[in-house]
């Protein structure tokens, strides 16, 4: 008969069928939480169970066990439980516990930070109102986050208009002496040349920081009752200033209302690429969506367990949760969680895991919310995400902080130049994009233009930080030509793949080309197909903008060079007035006669000249 086991005391991880089997017989069914710790007792998950024997015996089952389970195993040396009366009381002794050690193996959700916000700042007079991207000071009110920079510049937008807030720097609003323009267009009151007192200017921040909390009936009351106000003393040009600010607040209501929500609501969508989670949360406000925010898993665990987690990691961190969460997902735990919530909070919590038409359209909200940064190609919010599943699909285990791509452009042989295309972790680094004019002896040879391009990039004169990755466009052998003459000047550990067009030259059927004489086919739709897909066809891109501007530099100075009478200098003035050998070749006579130093005389002599 096995020994009962003890609670609150750090128990080895059996070893062997026999001790496993013992140690299992010896662990009460009561609900309780249980901790796996490392070999200083610091924990490395904590978890909560309805029957404490049923949820370790599973541990110990090593056919059905996940990756993530081998792991933590094989980190862990011990084992700690703890009993409760209820399962209730296990959930919230759980997320207490995590929230106080943060083990490494329990879900970690990374806000994604890539989302805007407004600030209105509080340590001042007369506050300003403007965009901000990053993390949360102390200083100002923030409202957001917005779902991307357009929503954010309609809500500033719609704010200078009805309120009138300043949104200048303070070393300009310091050194004004009339108002800006701003003023002149009516999105500024102009507190900087003293229009407005600071107690006017505050009653103002207060009627932005309502609305942008979601409190528009209660501004729209405030305004009503202003109106009236102004109307019964006769003051009919304020009176109408508030019926317009009204006016202005039921349209945005119209256009943005989700109606028909008698609570307030957090709608919560999940998206998972390659066991990659992206979660969503679109929080609705007295009728508005009034913010989004994602945050992104990187590591693999079961979709349940994710978003059971989420909800718990969450909810149980905030002060003020929302009566109702949309899921659109049935959860094993649905009661239980709603349960802890109401417990924790102090007032009934519901989870909609089988939402009706408004909250279907709601969580489309949140969907569309959600993978606003993911659809779009070119945006750089995604960066850590793309590049987590670029080194995941590479089998790449180094930090990947910089990515160069390279591509050769010629038009028939001529004109040759590469392009270099440079991409950080956090995202297209245009600043440091390069470009190359290509020698008449390699123009038209792409694998020597290639490797005239390395040798010049990797040369010793050329300071440059070492790429990570480097991705070039062609097959095995130009990746073998190209790795062999990096090697040879020197730089041993740069990984470096080639991406060959696919079949018919469609990019769902593309091969990766890597180091070891592997290849990759390319799944269509994934993060990574659609991250490599985006540096080629901007590297591709850059080059052939570089080709194109540098045939029409040389076709221009050879037209104009035609001209007679025209030198250098009236060269110069021609293209300084006009722009391009396209514009004046549509000039008139009268307009090439305007240019400084070109007589009429002249003007008509290359009239002529460029109409032969």
């Amino acid at each position: 008969m096995a020994n009962r086991i003890s609670v609150e005391s750090p128990y080895l991880i059996p070893k062997g069928k026999d001790q496993i089997r013992d140690f299992i017989r010896g662990i009460p069914k009561n609900p309780g939480v249980y901790k796996f710790l490392d070999a200083s007792k610091q924990p490395l998950y904590i978890g909560k169970a309805k029957s404490l024997n049923n949820r370790l015996a599973s541990y110990f089952r090593v056919s059905s066990r996940s990756k993530k389970i081998d792991k933590l195993f094989h980190s862990a040396r011990f084992i700690e439980l703890s009993l409760t009366n209820t399962e209730l009381e296990s959930l919230l002794h759980e997320q207490y516990l995590i929230k106080r050690y943060k083990p490494k193996f329990n879900v970690q959700f990374k806000d994604d930070k890539g989302y805007p916000w407004i600030k209105i700042e509080t340590d001042k007079a007369y506050p300003s109102a403007k965009s901000f991207l990053g993390k949360k000071g102390d200083e100002g009110k923030f409202f957001g986050p917005f779902p991307n920079p357009y929503a954010v510049r309609s809500a500033l937008k719609l704010i200078q208009k009805t309120f009138k807030l300043r949104n200048c720097t303070d070393s300009y609003f310091k050194n004004r002496s009339r108002p800006c323009l701003q003023h002149e267009i009516g999105r500024c009151s102009a507190p900087c040349v003293g229009l407005i007192t600071p107690e006017e200017y505050q009653i103002e921040v207060e009627g932005a920081n309502l609305l942008l909390s979601g409190k528009s009936e209660e501004l729209i009351q405030e305004f009503y009752d202003l109106m009236d106000k102004f109307s019964k003393e006769k003051q009919f040009e304020k009176a109408a200033i508030f019926r317009d600010r009204i006016s202005a607040l039921r349209e945005l209501q119209r256009s943005q209302s989700i109606t028909g929500f008698r609570k307030n609501r957090d709608a919560i969508y999940l998206s998972s690429i390659k066991n990659k989670y992206k979660i969503g949360v679109s929080s609705v406000n007295q009728g508005w969506v009034t913010g989004h925010k994602n945050f992104i898993l990187e590591e693999v665990f079961d979709e349940e367990e994710v978003l059971e987690s989420f909800i718990s990691h969450n909810y149980f961190s905030i002060k003020h949760c929302p009566p109702v969460l949309v899921l659109g997902k049935k959860l094993k735990n649905k009661t239980l969680i709603e349960e802890a919530l109401s417990s924790f909070h102090s007032k009934k919590i519901s989870l909609i895991t089988q939402p009706g038409k408004k909250d279907r359209g709601l969580l489309e909200i949140c969907k569309a919310n959600t993978e606003f940064v993911s659809k779009r190609n070119n945006s750089d919010f995604d960066i850590d995400f793309k590049i987590a599943s670029l080194k995941a699909e590479l089998k790449i285990n180094t930090d990947i902080r910089t990515i160069e791509s390279y591509d050769i452009s010629h038009h028939s042989g001529d004109y040759a130049v590469a392009g270099c295309v440079v991409y950080t972790n956090e995202g297209k680094a245009k600043n440091m994009y390069r470009s190359y004019n290509i020698s008449k002896e390699n123009s038209g040879n792409d694998i020597g233009s290639m490797l005239e391009l390395i040798e010049r990039r990797f040369s010793s004169e050329n300071k440059i930080k070492t790429p990570d990755l480097i991705l070039i466009d062609g097959g095995r052998t130009h990746l073998n030509l190209v790795r062999r003459k990096i090697k040879k000047l020197g730089f041993q550990k740069i990984n470096i793949i080639s991406i060959s067009k696919g079949v018919r030259r469609k990019s769902s059927f593309d091969s990766i080309h890597l180091d070891k004489d592997e290849s990759l086919i390319v799944k269509e739709g994934s993060v990574f197909h659609r991250f490599i897909q985006e540096i080629r066809d901007e590297t591709h891109r850059y080059a052939i903008s570089l080709q194109k501007r540098k045939r029409a530099k040389l076709s221009l100075g050879s037209s104009i060079d035609n001209i007679s009478g025209v030198g250098a200098t009236r060269k110069k003035l021609l293209l300084r007035y006009f722009g391009s050998f396209e514009q004046i070749k549509r000039a008139s006579v009268d307009d090439l006669a305007e240019v400084s130093g070109i007589g009429r005389l002249m003007a008509q002599s290359i009239y002529k000249q460029l109409h032969k």
